[in-house]
């Protein structure tokens, strides 16, 4: 292989233009870099490289800078998770080509790789297309927020804010979505009407506290909720410490499975209580 095929080569596979010392590295040939340079030269005059001046020195590449420019900017933009300012891109390009970042990225707004973002006053590069809804600014953002919250008094069906920001984005699958309706909580008035509807059904007026979680367990599987057990101490604490409701220990407490034991809820004075009342 020849010099001047060896050389060409080694230009070729550079992501970026190289002066007649980086040719030499890159290549891996004995001659000196003014040797080197009168080749390049000769070369640049035929057409097969480009050459232009580079600091104080003369760079080749076998594409145009503004090329390689382009095609290094296009891969930073891609890699983008987030509209990111101009001046970054172009720290981020090899400092030979940043010369042509204002070309490059033109050439890439012109191909649909990029995109311009404005907020408020900034602009910034965007690897996808702007939505309607990037243009609102933080204090924009909040405020239809606030108005979103103030509407929905008076809709009989609400809206959220996603809804809102998909609408806007024409979004439709999203923004016709209903929105789901906020996880049920477990109340003392829910507690007394399963221990009616067990009372009913019971020769004695004191129920069990498992059979009562057995009605609670079902009841958080159909809201598509775990069933907590802290939950649902709490609840009959609070009919306890209202004086709403009277609890009775268990007899052989020690002979209760774990569970059933982790469900008995704690009295004023004695052991906790296993059976529960309503008053």
């Amino acid at each position: 292989m020849d010099l001047r095929t060896v050389l060409l080569e080694a230009i070729k596979a550079s992501p970026e233009p190289l002066t007649a010392a980086q040719v030499k590295k890159c290549a891996a040939v004995p001659a000196k870099p003014a040797a080197l340079t009168v080749v390049l030269d000769d070369l640049a005059q035929a057409g097969l490289l480009h050459a232009f001046t580079l600091g104080k020195s003369t760079a080749y590449s076998t594409q145009h800078p503004q090329e390689l420019a382009a095609t290094a900017l296009a891969g930073l933009v891609a890699q983008l998770t987030e509209p990111t300012a101009p001046t970054k891109l172009k720290t981020a390009l090899p400092k030979a080509l940043r010369p042509w970042f204002d070309e490059a990225l033109a050439r890439l707004i012109v191909k649909g790789q990029a995109w311009w973002l404005f907020k408020g006053k900034t602009k910034l590069v965007s690897s996808q297309p702007p939505r309607p809804s990037d243009l609102l600014s933080k204090p924009q953002h909040a405020a239809l927020e606030k108005l979103l919250a103030e509407v929905n008094r008076s809709r009989r069906t609400p809206r959220s804010m996603a809804q809102l920001l998909a609408w806007l984005d024409e979004e439709s699958s999203v923004a016709a979505a209903p929105i789901k309706p906020a996880a049920a909580a477990l109340t003392t008035d829910q507690l007394v009407q399963w221990y009616a509807e067990d009372r009913a059904r019971s020769s004695s007026s004191m129920i069990p506290i498992p059979q009562t979680w057995q009605r609670y367990a079902r009841w958080a599987a159909a809201h598509d909720l775990p069933p907590s057990a802290d939950t649902f101490r709490t609840a009959l604490k609070s009919l306890y410490d209202e004086g709403r409701a009277i609890l009775e220990p268990c007899e052989r407490p020690q002979d209760l499975p774990e569970q059933e034991r982790d469900l008995q809820v704690p009295m004023a004075f004695g052991p906790p209580g296993y059976y529960w009342s309503v008053l």
